[in-house]
This record gives C-alpha cells, structure tokens and sequence, in this order.
C-alpha cells in the first residue's frame, strides 16, 4: 500500500539551532540511516521514502529562529526540484518577512503549491492582517495550509496559539480554505481537534506523532471523518520510518479507510 505522506522537513542540518538537531536526532532509525543525510539529500531522502512505500511527500518549510531562518519557501524548492514526489510547502513568516502578500505572490509564481504555519514557534499573532490577507489568496487559489497545533517541543517559545480552537474565527472567515491542523493537538487538545474536523468542512487533521489509540478514537464509528485525516510522519522527528508504517499499518482499520488516510485523502487535499 502507497503512502503519502503530508509532513516531513528537510533542509541543511547543518544550519540547523541546536536544540533543533537535537530534536531530529533524539528517536533511534533503523541500522544504517543518517538522519543528517536524509534530511540534507533529496536523493538520499527519496530513496529512504520509497522503500519503505511512499508515493509521495510533502516537504515543509520553516523560516523561523529554531532553522536560523534557513529553511524558507526557496530553499525547499530548490530541495524539490522539479521531482513529482515532492510537494514544496513554503513557509512566511510575519517577523521575517517584511510583506507577506508580497512574499506570497512571488512563492506562487514559484511553484510552492501549500504552506505550514509556525504561530507558536514563531511568536507571531496568526490574525495579523498581512498573514490574513496570504490566507485569502491562499484560499482563492485552492493552496491547502497546515498549521501546528499543540505543544511545541521548541524553546523559547510562549505555548501559544497551539489549540485547534484558536483558529476558529479563521476558519469561520474563510469558509473555503483548506486548513491541516498538524499533529491533531498533542497531546492534550485531541478532542478538539476532532470537534473543528467534524463541524467544519475545510478542516483536517494529520497524523504526525499522533498515537494509534488516538487515530482510532477519531475514525471508530465515525465516517464523516474517514475523509478528514491525512497521513504525517515529522519525519525526521519520528525516528523509524519503518516503526511509523508498522502503528498504522497495525491500527485495526479496513483496507478501504486506510487507502484514504494514507493516500487517498491527501491527494484530493492536494488536488486543490
């Protein structure tokens, strides 16, 4: 069975703050794998995704303190090149961009096809005007955006903005935006995440570092969700690859919901 997977970050390891390489080196891989390498080396990290079953992926941006603002909307693309398995995701970000519609038409014109939003990490209020004005052409234009949700494991930060719940207003106001609320809320605001899925149309969820009780709490008798979530690993922040594929692929769930959690959701979110 094909993945697609909708979270993974790359970049220049090198480039990396410490504490975020320590993050992407803390869980073990299997016998043999660099973690440096995958994450540095678009071939390398192809090659490690398809063996292991992934059809294609989505590389995330983030231009923020914990990448050194490395990792922006170029960067990955340059990492995707013009290779089908990749989805470019960019990032802008409202403390480092001194216009972000500005930074968002030339994203466009680039070929970044989504975002993932950092709000917490970041330290930025997600309701500023110039990010609600990305979110309004990112709605026209059918561009799917992620946000974080829940704790973030990066330093400095203020914990807030992570509650599924507080972006609400935004998907109120732009009722067509495809908005992903990455990682569901961990640990404490599942829940909630699965109340916004369930009430609004445009929301989803993914899955990364979401454990298989929780999954099955989402989907058990509840098939107006079956469409809503959308397969995630973090890699490189979820160690094994192979340890990911073997929770889901073990969660109990049918072949039919599990097409669509793994792919077949994500390529209609994709689909625009």
């Amino acid at each position: 069975m094909n993945f697609v997977d909708f979270h993974i970050h790359a970049g220049r390891f090198s480039l990396l703050r410490d504490d975020i390489q320590g993050l992407l080196t803390k869980f073990p891989f299997e016998e043999g794998v660099d973690v440096r390498e995958i994450f540095s080396n678009p071939l390398a990290l192809k090659a490690y995704l398809q063996e292991r079953g992934v059809a294609r992926a989505v590389i995330l941006a983030e231009c923020g303190p914990g990448t050194n603002f490395s990792i922006d909307s170029q960067l990955i693309l340059d990492f995707c090149g013009s290779d089908p398995f990749f989805v470019p995701f960019g990032n802008i970000n409202p403390l480092h961009h001194a216009d972000p519609l500005q930074e968002w038409h030339k994203d466009f014109e680039r070929g970044i096809k989504g975002y993932k939003f950092y709000p917490a990490d970041h330290g930025f209020d997600p309701y500023l005007d110039s990010m609600m004005a990305v979110y309004e052409m990112c709605a026209e234009v059918g561009q799917p955006v992620m946000f974080h949700t829940g704790l973030t494991a990066q330093r400095d930060t203020e914990q807030k903005f992570i509650r599924p719940g507080d972006f609400r207003r935004l998907v109120e106001t732009f009722p067509r935006l495809k908005v992903i609320f990455a990682h569901g809320g961990k640990p404490t605001w599942y829940d909630e995440a699965l109340e916004m899925a369930c009430r609004y149309p445009g929301v989803y969820l993914d899955t990364a570092l979401v454990p298989p009780e929780v999954l099955v709490d989402w989907l058990h008798e509840r098939p107006a969700v079956h469409s809503k979530v959308l397969f995630g690993s973090d890699l490189p922040v979820c160690g094994s690859y192979s340890a990911v594929c073997q929770k889901i692929l073990g969660a109990g769930f049918d072949h039919e919901l599990l097409q669509a959690v793994l792919s077949g959701n994500a390529d209609q979110v994709l689909a625009g």
